[in-house]
């Protein structure tokens, strides 16, 4: 979600983040940034359990809620 509310597909972050090839998930994207060496924290949300990610990268000033497609369904299919 790259905004409170608003939905968008992965491929979005290409633009801070040019190289991360074809991420497909939230698991995929940490183990990237942290095998770039950045600081990842992410938890799960407690109030969407089992279908969010809260994941921050700090140093890329990354805030970020990975959400399964379902929550966001009437964004993605526009």
């Amino acid at each position: 979600m790259p905004r409170h509310g608003e939905c968008a597909e992965i491929r979005v972050l290409q633009r801070k983040i040019p190289d991360m090839g074809n991420i497909e998930d939230p698991q995929s994207f940490i183990m990237l940034m942290e095998g770039k060496g950045y600081e990842v924290i992410s938890s799960e949300s407690k109030e969407l359990q089992g279908l969010a990610i809260d994941v921050k990268v700090p140093e890329k000033e990354l805030s970020l809620m990975f959400v399964k497609g379902s929550i966001c369904k009437e964004f993605i299919d526009r």
